[in-house]
């Protein structure tokens, strides 16, 4: 799952990137602060300036890198990910060139324990940093320290520095392994958790029964929808429907039939509310709302009668056997001011709805203003 899943990997790789972002201003200025303090840059002026350079350069580039990511990585991830390794990996080699000089070049024994301390610091840091990524970071890892380790073996006298590099490239990289194992289980148990948490938030604005948003959502949606129209000067359009006879239903055939009933109704007003802005929700009982919002304030009653008619060709059918269903609707629509409140488009609409059972019932009635 987490190998496969694109905003997964997003998130890991920003994550990465995040990580390394202190070491690309520690690189930009760390060997200056090496050379300094021992007069290296007075000794060897010319190899102070390039390793100094160098790894300034590459730091500036890094920065580069992080400020464009956002509209590099929407155009290729592959391309972030190589470029992003790439960089990481220039600096590495520069590192690991200044190590094998430290201990193969007399010009460097000056700042040999000190670049020793520095082999450490920086091996460590850079797998800390690249954890996210433990594939690459063990290839960061033995860029910047089996060249010394190398050089060290062919160089008899400092067989002892390549044997304390070999045991602590060992010790490190197990180090690494281990943590990117407790990064990637504590990676999962986050998913798990986010997932929960959505599974939670989903249940709390779903009807259990029916599957289409509850009481408490549509009262949320109503208020930012009635903000909305407010704002763009549109109409806002509220069904309120109502199962004709449902208590007669639930009477004569038992709940179990009058609870799939209910179901059979919700999913015929979710299919007819199909726009991204309308909003189907179980009211209460056997009433269901759909809010609508529009340009004009004519095509509620349209939708209406749609779903009344569509409601009234659709029997509801178990076990071979079809059950006529009807709904009386009430609709009530209203251009949302500041001024008004929101509980007044339910009103009209419940008005409307006792109309049209005063009336017969399986009718649309539209509230007149």
């Amino acid at each position: 799952m987490i190998d496969k899943d694109p905003k997964i990997q997003h998130r890991i790789d920003m994550d990465l990137l995040s990580r390394a972002k202190t070491g690309v201003v520690v690189y930009g200025f760390m060997l200056p602060v090496v050379f300094w303090p021992f007069d290296f840059y007075i000794l060897q002026p010319i190899l102070s300036t390039v390793f100094a350079l160098s790894m300034l350069f590459i730091s500036i580039l890094r920065w580069g890198h992080y400020a464009i990511t956002k509209p590099l990585y929407q155009y290729s991830v592959k391309l972030w990910r190589t470029s992003f390794y790439f960089l990481s990996l220039c600096h590495a080699s520069i590192l690991s060139t200044f190590f094998v000089f430290s201990i193969f070049d007399e010009r460097f024994t000056a700042i040999l324990h000190i670049t020793m301390l520095a082999i450490g610091g920086i091996s460590s840091g850079a797998l800390v940093a690249l954890i996210p990524r433990i594939r690459f970071a063990l290839v960061n890892l033995s860029v910047l320290l089996i060249p010394s380790i190398v050089t060290g073996i062919i160089i008899s006298e400092k067989f002892a520095f390549a044997v304390m590099l070999a045991v602590f490239f060992g010790y490190i990289a197990m180090i690494g392994v281990r943590s990117s194992k407790e990064y990637n289980r504590s990676f999962a148990i986050e998913l798990i958790l986010d997932e929960q948490k959505n599974e939670l938030e989903r249940f709390s604005k779903i009807d259990a029964l029916t599957n289409i948003y509850n009481r408490g959502y549509f009262n949320i949606e109503l208020e930012k929808q009635w903000e909305y129209a407010s704002r763009l000067k549109l109409r806002l359009s509220l069904l309120l429907i109502d199962v004709d006879h449902f208590k007669a239903f639930n009477d004569n055939y038992g709940h179990l039939l009058g609870d799939a009933c209910l179901v059979h109704i919700a999913t015929i007003i979710n299919q007819v509310g199909k726009r991204g802005t309308d909003l189907a929700a179980r009211f209460g009982g056997e009433e269901f709302v759909l809010l609508i919002l529009e340009n004009e304030g004519k095509e509620a009653e349209k939708v209406a009668e749609v779903l009344r008619q569509k409601i009234e060709s659709s029997p509801f059918k178990v076990d071979d056997k079809l059950f006529p269903v009807s709904v009386s609707i009430g609709v009530s629509s209203i251009q949302p001011s500041h001024k008004m409140d929101s509980r007044r488009l339910i009103e009209q609409a419940d008005s409307a709805l006792y109309q049209a059972k005063q009336q017969g019932r399986n009718l649309v009635i539209v509230h007149s203003n």
